[in-house]
């Protein structure tokens, strides 16, 4: 029987003949990370025969690569999804698969259900039993705004799934007949003038509590967007496909970091936020103002529900072998400098990669944005004519206060292609070894030479050996 290996390198290919090198007729581009069955009996001079897992018309692609460029552990890969308006993250590595948000819609779930359906693919061609689920290790609610939770609703309500623990920042969205200070919780002053919010969900006894009355509901009396959702946690929980349903704080910037346990081993999450506004008592979180609102004679106005809900977002370093990885929720401009003035400087943000904040907004901070310094940046957004994300400056920002001389800027919305055919949809790849990054878009025509555009971090220019 074949067996599992993975793309090691950047800048490999499948030849038609063994010894071959790039630009052989019949060559075929592979992403690092991709999987291969390999056939080891036919192991000669350092090359093997390998064919790619079939697509969706179960065709596969066979040819032969050196072995030097396999390995028999899988690589990182991660998935910027495109749902449109909104976040979507699926990040796999061995022994662990991770979410990051799921977007607004079904987006998410449908590109989670043709993962799925690949992966029974690839074991029906080596002749194993078809995997009946798939198990979700963790899953991250970096806030709960609809674009970045509601598509996970009907993932939890899918039985082909199964999930180790979600996480969330512990502020809910009440309901219209609920009488709660920005729809969040209970705000309480501090001793700075402005205002801290409590964290009202917790684990699944609370998500219970609060489906249980009537704060949850609509003006028409039926159960709003987050009750569904919390429906569909409690039911998954009862159905045993969910282990547990917990808040995701940091209480102490000096203290030790904070790790997502139960992620792989060779996956760490470090939690950076939200940060409490005390490191013991009760849990509560910093309420943020509308940056327009403040001016040197009220620096602490009254809070906004959505610059307080985005500013708290979970806010996770991700860190692979020598490479890292930044996801900031929808971190406004407030809610950076509040974070800049807790950490003195920010220092641990640092990232190869940065998912931007919030979409591609102009709510963002300058100091935080230089402290990532990241080689490449990915914006997710869609269209959405009320937001119009990511607008010139983010981007223009992210590409300036990047490293490198080529520093690279994604997006989802720029990547996607509307044709007679329907949408292409413009998901990004991230891949890496723990040694390089490697970045990918497909191309709008692929070749079955070349399917993707693929830069090497950092990026030297296309027309650089090393450009992936």
């Amino acid at each position: 029987m074949d067996s599992i290996f993975y793309v090691a390198e950047p800048g490999s290919f499948l030849f038609k003949k063994a010894g071959q090198s790039v630009g052989a007729s019949g060559s075929q581009q592979l992403l690092l990370g991709g999987r291969l069955h390999v056939d080891m009996a036919t192991a000669v001079n350092g090359w093997v025969k390998a064919s790619t897992i079939p697509d969706k018309k179960s065709k596969t692609r066979s040819g032969f690569i050196e072995l030097s460029r396999l390995s028999a552990r899988e690589q990182l890969k991660v998935f910027y999804t495109d749902v449109g308006q909104g976040d979507a993250t699926l990040i796999e590595a061995e022994g662990a698969i991770v979410i990051i948000d799921g977007g607004p819609n079904r987006g998410f779930s449908d590109r989670l259900n043709q993962r799925l359906a690949s992966l029974r693919r690839a074991d029906k061609a080596l002749g194993l039993p078809a995997r009946d689920t798939l198990h979700i290790n963790a899953v991250i609610i970096s806030h709960f705004d609809k674009d970045h939770y509601n598509g996970l609703t009907r993932v939890l309500n899918n039985s082909d799934y199964t999930f180790g623990t979600i996480y969330h920042n512990g502020l809910p969205r009440y309901g219209e007949p609920a009488d709660k200070d920005l729809n969040l919780g209970a705000l309480s002053p501090l001793p700075d003038t402005s205002k801290s919010i409590s964290t009202d969900l917790r684990g699944l006894d609370s998500a219970q509590a609060l489906l249980d009355s009537d704060e949850l509901l609509t003006a028409d009396g039926n159960l709003n967007m987050f009750g569904k959702f919390l429906d569909a946690a409690i039911k998954a929980a009862g159905e045993g496909r969910l282990d547990d349903f917990k808040l995701l704080v940091k209480r102490r910037v000096d203290g030790p970091a904070v790790i997502l346990p139960d992620t792989g081993d060779d996956l760490e999450f470090e939690v950076l936020a939200p940060l409490t506004t005390t490191t013991g008592g009760p849990i509560r979180l910093q309420a943020f103002p509308d940056p327009h609102d403040v001016t040197a004679t009220n620096p602490h106005p009254s809070p906004s529900e959505s610059h307080t809900i985005n500013g708290n977002s979970v806010v996770l370093r991700l860190t692979y072998g020598d490479m890292n990885f930044l996801f900031g929720g929808d971190l406004n401009q407030p809610a950076q400098k509040y974070l800049a003035a807790r950490y003195a400087g920010l220092d641990g943000f640092a990232a190869d990669v940065n998912k931007a904040c919030h979409h591609g907004s102009s709510d963002f901070d300058l100091d935080y944005v230089k402290a990532i310094n990241p080689h490449a940046t990915v914006f997710s957004s869609g269209d959405s004519g009320s937001y119009d994300h990511p607008l010139p400056d983010a981007m223009g920002a992210a590409a300036k206060h990047s490293q490198g001389e080529i520093p690279l800027v994604f997006s989802t919305e720029l990547a996607r292609e509307t044709g007679s055919g329907g949408i292409k949809f413009g998901h990004i790849n991230a891949r890496s070894n723990g040694h390089v990054v490697v970045m990918a878009q497909k191309k709008e025509i692929p070749s079955a030479a070349k399917t993707w555009y693929s830069f090497a971090l950092p990026f030297a220019g296309l027309f650089h050996d090393d450009h992936g």
